[in-house]
């Protein structure tokens, strides 16, 4: 990666940051979805410099929040022209700072990190129905076999909204400290467990 655009959310009063971001990274979802491949991937990653996940424990209260800042990747400036998130985010304006396109201060790199939706199955009776429809088993006996599967998680997330079905949903986001990675290929979230992002 050698270019980078940084949005900034703008401190509110009456106004979450949980809503900007929501707001904010659905507008960014259909901006990358407009860009994507055959595969529905994107050559556009992205970051949270101020990420935090620190799990709690019996002597501390967890820190997780995804901070205030998003940065956008890409290996080329025309890449990120041709996103041009100021036009997704030009309803945001009074909400958010966006930079111009910048070159990456190699000298200022301090790793590189990949970040990746994760995927949590919390709702066992929802799994069950839909193993019901493949009519090969009941729906207490589904039931039975997903409630052990069920899964949580105090990871970051956004708040998102579905485009097809209206649903609202969690998108949990996992980072991971790595090397760099030769691959740049993320999804139309800007994330990718094996696409790296360069921390500075």
């Amino acid at each position: 990666m050698k270019f980078y655009q940084e949005i900034t959310l703008i401190a509110q009063a009456e106004i979450s940051p949980y809503f900007i971001w929501s707001k904010l990274y659905a507008q960014l979802h259909i901006g990358l979805a407009e860009i994507k491949d055959i595969n529905e991937k994107v050559n556009v990653g992205v970051s949270f410099p101020k990420y935090m996940y620190e799990p709690n424990d019996e002597l501390k209260k967890a820190k997780v929040h995804l901070g205030d800042k998003l940065r956008i990747f890409a290996q080329s400036a025309a890449d990120l022209e041709k996103l041009n998130i100021s036009k997704w985010l030009d309803r945001l304006t009074d909400y958010l700072h966006i930079t111009s396109i910048r070159e990456i201060p190699e000298a200022k790199v301090t790793g590189y990190a990949t970040y990746s939706r994760k995927q949590i199955k919390t709702n066992a009776e929802r799994l069950a129905r839909h193993r019901v429809k493949r009519g090969d088993i009941g729906f207490d006996e589904a039931l039975a076999r997903y409630s052990n599967v069920v899964t949580t998680t105090n990871l970051p997330y956004i708040q998102m909204k579905s485009l097809t079905s209206d649903k609202s949903f969690k998108l949990f986001i996992e980072k991971k400290s790595t090397e760099q990675s030769e691959t740049q290929v993320f999804s139309t979230y800007g994330l990718s467990s094996v696409s790296s992002v360069p921390e500075f």
